[in-house]
């Protein structure tokens, strides 16, 4: 699908905060828009309220008229009126609008294309959150506190003129009692002033604690590997008092909601060794009270691994948890429990061969098509996969998971992390419980929300052998790029480093 985009993905914030996925905030997805497919980006605002830029390009000539709006996942009263994105001069079929975003949390951008196939529509899942608090520039600190100053020295000055020499005859001179009158009248302004400054400042103050005590936190995990499993809990006081309603309101705690299923699955867990690049494993874990999990452990070599766990809630937000373990030593030479998930997969770094190519263990290999130009942050990364089975083999993917293929980016410091598909950042969970089934022939409007419009299913059927997934790496640094896909029933996963430079400034 679609051609690399690089001049309008450079575009995107300098900003980057922390997000439901860590490092990466913006959303980008891949698929159909009714008739239509469509390659769409938004990216996140640093802070909510703020404003999110949506990105689309749609694959079909024919097209009059693109539309977009914001929406968050409980909205009762209706869908805003769409804006209409403008083509972007310097990206030629690429269009381009600014959307507020005003509530934290789940929310749902609602595409519309209009063109010769008539009107189609797709959602895609937002998680807005703030993760820092921004601060002044230090020199327009200044500059504003000056400003300050001298409007209310002024301002005591034209107080003290006022009672002194307004009512004063054309040739009158000032007297002692005006001279007082005067002073008095400088000190009640400035009394009123200082009053309005002290008072201005505890709000702004209280106003700022209030901001930092809700910006986003992923919620916290524990794990540790034992001789033959993995065992990882919810350890969030939000999370396992979930349900007493009486806590959480006296803290002044949204409840949150459950868990829904994503792929199949409650819980999809990465474990990475601590550099990102030397073993890799994509588990199920199992779980009775949606606290406490376990899945069976593969055989990894020992060392320290980082942990991440995405989950998906009722309310289609999506988040991913993170902590680190210690894998034993012993475990490389422990034989695949028989009790783990089919779904369940690992592997190790490869070697590169041509600085593109692996060779997987069946003899499989995979080539990350890609020219000589760098990697750079915020544009378009490229992350287009050929596979080619050995002489002789001609089996084709398969389905893994409701996908053809599946990848995890990982910086080698782990402070940027995301799962992806080639339908793009986004769950396929959070986008139907976004979205139900609808009338998708009428451009969205007011009357019509974020939840008319039909969801894109997963992938039931590989086509062809190469894989294509939408991203961009959200900041410069050494990644790794976990490639995932399954090929005469074995799930082959591959490894790939990447360094992506820095934008020009």
């Amino acid at each position: 699908m679609g051609r690399p985009a690089t001049t309008i993905l450079a575009l995107a914030a300098a900003v980057v905060v922390s997000s439901a996925h860590i490092g990466s905030p913006d959303a980008w997805y891949d698929g159909p828009a009714g008739p239509y497919t469509v390659l769409v980006h938004v990216q996140a605002p640093a802070v909510v309220p703020g404003i999110a830029i949506v990105n689309v390009k749609p694959a079909d000539s024919g097209i009059e008229r693109v539309t977009a709006f914001v929406n968050r996942f409980d909205a009762t009263g209706g869908a805003p009126p769409p804006d209409v994105a403008a083509p972007v001069p310097d990206s030629p079929g690429w269009y381009r609008t600014r959307l507020w975003v005003m509530t934290a949390g789940s929310n749902s951008v609602t595409v519309g294309v209009t063109g010769a196939k008539g009107i189609g529509t797709v959602v895609v899942p937002l998680t807005a959150v703030a993760g820092r608090r921004l601060t002044f520039d230090t020199p327009l600190a200044a500059l504003l506190v000056t400003a300050a100053v001298v409007l209310a020295l002024g301002l005591v000055t034209i107080a003290g003129a006022a009672v002194r020499e307004s009512v004063l005859p054309p040739d009158g001179e000032v007297d002692a009692p005006r001279r007082r009158r005067a002073k008095l009248a400088m000190a009640r302004v400035a009394v009123v002033l200082a009053i309005a400054v002290v008072g201005t400042g505890a709000w702004w103050r209280a106003e700022d604690r209030g901001f930092q005590r809700n910006l986003f936190r992923p919620m916290t995990i524990s794990a540790r590997v034992d001789s033959s499993s993995l065992d990882f809990a919810i350890t969030d006081s939000t999370w396992v008092r979930r349900h007493d309603v009486r806590w959480l309101r006296e803290r002044r705690l949204p409840q949150r909601g459950d868990l829904i299923e994503d792929h199949g699955k409650l819980v999809h867990l990465f474990v990475v060794a601590a550099d990102g690049r030397r073993a890799f494993a994509h588990l199920h874990p199992t779980t009775r009270d949606s606290v406490t999990f376990a899945a069976a452990f593969p055989p990894l070599p020992g060392g320290k691994y980082t942990v991440f766990a995405d989950i998906v809630q009722t309310s289609g937000f999506t988040q991913t948890m993170t902590t680190t373990v210690d894998v034993p030593a012993d475990s490389t030479g422990r034989a695949a429990p028989s009790t783990i998930d089919p779904d369940d997969s690992w592997g190790v770094g490869h070697p590169m061969e041509d600085g593109r190519r692996i060779t997987l263990d069946d003899g499989t290999a995979v080539t990350w098509l890609r020219d000589e130009s760098p990697l750079v942050e915020n544009t378009e990364a490229r992350l287009r996969f050929s596979v080619s089975p050995p002489a002789g083999d001609t089996a084709s993917l398969e389905p893994y998971l409701g996908m053809v293929g599946h990848a995890v980016v990982v910086r080698d410091d782990a402070k940027v992390f995301i799962h992806l598909h080639p339908l793009g950042t986004i769950s396929v969970a959070a986008q139907a419980r976004l979205t139900s089934p609808a009338d998708t022939t009428r451009e969205p409007h007011a009357a019509h929300s974020a939840q008319a419009v039909k969801p894109a299913h997963d992938t039931s059927t590989a086509t062809g052998d190469t894989l294509y997934f939408p991203y961009a790496f959200p900041q410069p640094g050494n990644y790794t790029v976990w490639v995932q896909f399954k090929r005469a029933g074995r799930i082959l996963t591959g490894s790939f480093p990447a360094v992506v430079t820095p934008a020009a400034q």
